[in-house]
């Protein structure tokens, strides 16, 4: 199935509904929602599907990653980042 978003939420909010969070700051905690699952839904959402802003905000609430200069770099950072998070985070 195709992550699709609804045109009111935000990508955060968007992701966070997809895992099934009852609060948007579940997503800053991997243990709770699985890094898998939440490597594998932002690996859905094309990065056509939201605009820079969005992908940078996600970006640094997540990993606390630096702007890049496009929403696709951001979201390749953003997925390679939690990647590579250490398994205990």
């Amino acid at each position: 199935m195709k992550a699709e978003r609804r045109s009111d939420s935000s990508l955060l909010e968007t992701v966070a509904a997809r895992l099934h969070c009852d609060y948007l700051s579940d997503l800053r905690f991997p243990e709770k929602t699985g890094r898998a699952r939440l490597v594998r839904v932002l690996e859905e959402i094309p990065w056509q599907a939201a605009c820079l802003w969005e992908w940078n905000d996600a970006l640094e609430y997540l990993l606390g990653g630096p702007p890049q200069e496009t929403a696709e770099a951001a979201r390749r950072k953003l997925i390679d980042g939690l990647h590579l998070l250490p398994r205990d985070r």
